[in-house]
């Protein structure tokens, strides 16, 4: 039976509004709150957990396949690097307790704690938009270092996220564990898993890159990649700079003396 939609006041033949999509209203009641559930639950398994899973084994192919039309199953690329990023800073928080660490590390170079705690404060509650912030930003050295081989800007932003997300997915489950062991010694916490992301982002994106571009001379594709890596890791140098800046005036608006900060 046709109905008018309640949003754009177009008749709805079927189950969705054809001008914008709206499915038919039906009252909320025990049901229409049991299909949200499941909807949530199914969608997050066959689109988040089979995204995830995908990555972990071809990332670069996945990514090529969601670049080329493949969608349909996939979590949206931009979403999925902005939920691993808040993963990562939950278990993050709560396995290693950065703030308390970072206070250790601040006392025993005899600075002001006060500047760890605005500086963790800032990290973990903007890390996902930060991370988020950081795609495109990192797309624009992937276009300059592949610009040849056809994908345009905004395609590689697409190509960025699905690569940040297995540097993230792989952090998780390499560095978290490292960090979680050495949390008792501020010293080699602050050192060891420093040298070791430094490692899994070079050897990831070098992975990454080799796969989504298969067809591709090795040798070529190597050189693009290590001069993606190298532009990627000046780019960071940068972002971190800003970040110290962003912090500074966060600990000013909190009323740290700013001086505290050197």
């Amino acid at each position: 039976m046709a109905e008018i939609c309640r949003n754009c006041a177009h008749e709805i033949v079927f189950n969705f509004c054809g001008n914008c999509g709206q499915k038919k209203v039906k009252r909320i009641d025990r049901n229409y709150i049991k299909d949200e559930i499941q909807y949530t639950v199914l969608h997050m398994n066959k689109g988040f957990l089979y995204s995830i899973k995908k990555i972990l084994r071809a990332p670069g192919t996945t990514a090529r396949e969601f670049v080329e039309g493949n969608r349909v199953n996939h979590y949206k690329p931009l979403l999925l690097v902005f939920v691993v990023a808040g993963i990562s800073a939950f278990l993050t928080n709560i396995l290693l307790n950065p703030q308390e660490l970072l206070i250790k590390q601040y006392e025993s170079q005899g600075m002001s704690t006060s500047v760890a705690t605005a500086a963790s404060s800032f990290i973990f509650k903007y890390s996902a938009f930060i991370m988020l912030l950081l795609v495109p930003f990192a797309a624009f050295f992937t276009w300059i270092s592949f610009k040849k081989w056809g994908y345009n800007y905004y395609e590689n932003v697409v190509i960025t996220a699905y690569s940040l997300v297995c540097f993230q997915v792989i952090t998780i489950i390499l560095v978290l564990p490292v960090q979680y062991f050495l949390k008792d010694n501020v010293a080699l916490f602050f050192k060891i898993p420093s040298i070791l992301s430094l490692l899994v982002l070079i050897v990831v994106f070098l992975w990454f890159y080799i796969d989504f571009y298969s067809t591709k001379p090795l040798s070529q594709v190597l050189l693009k990649s290590l001069l993606f890596v190298f532009l990627f890791c000046l780019s960071f140098l940068v972002l971190m700079v800003l970040l110290g800046i962003g912090i500074g005036i966060y600990s000013i608006m909190n009323g740290i003396d700013p001086s505290s900060l050197k």
